[in-house]
């Protein structure tokens, strides 16, 4: 049984995600923060979540295991057909989220709550959000279209940046505002899904 290294709100939270959407069994070994566990330094040495030991395979960073879940165990789910043009659409969008997307809100939380208050700027925090808005509106027509992200079926490019958006909406940066509707209205859909639900609660 695979085991993923897990502390709650992190982004393990997507491979909770996309076990649940494949319906595998795993096992959850909760990482306190500040504690080191053996295993997880094994798996992961710069103690970065999330992190999975399959067997002898040890693994980290959210979007390679996310590949290597789908290809080990996805049968050809939650992706495009390899061959065919919307897989490399789902390639750009399972990195943008992780990449591209998150940057700003990085941005964003590291001066508000990661950095001593002597270290903190205002000045980066609307400059981040600036960039978030500017990013999500470039999302938002493709979305006026359709459901997902790639050929209008939910992939795991989805699950990527379903996370990612998951953030926003926590800083309180999903408002419906003009050009990001559609963002929005995505988020809320994959906030329905029972294995979302399922993974922001473990």
């Amino acid at each position: 049984m695979i085991k993923l290294f897990h502390a709650k709100g992190s982004r393990s939270v997507r491979i909770i995600w996309l076990f649940e959407e494949l319906e595998l069994d795993y096992e959850l070994i909760h990482i306190e923060r500040g504690k080191l566990n053996p295993d997880f330094i094994e798996a992961s040495p710069f103690a970065k979540l999330p992190a999975i030991k399959d067997a002898d395979l040890l693994l980290s960073e959210s979007v390679a295991i996310v590949q290597y879940i789908l290809m080990k165990y996805g049968e050809g789910r939650l992706h495009p057909e390899t061959h065919s043009e919307d897989y490399a659409y789902y390639l750009h969008w399972l990195n943008f989220g992780e990449s591209t997307l998150v940057l700003p809100i990085v941005d964003i939380l590291k001066n508000t709550m990661f950095r001593p208050e002597e270290h903190r700027h205002q000045y980066s925090v609307d400059s981040a959000i600036q960039s978030f808005e500017q990013l999500i509106k470039t999302m938002d027509p493709i979305l006026s279209q359709q459901d997902f992200l790639v050929g209008n079926q939910f992939t795991a490019a989805d699950i990527i940046n379903g996370y990612t958006l998951r953030l926003a909406s926590n800083l309180k940066l999903l408002n419906d505002a003009e050009g990001t509707k559609n963002v929005c209205d995505y988020y809320r859909r994959l906030e329905s899904r029972a294995a979302f639900q399922k993974a922001i609660s473990s």
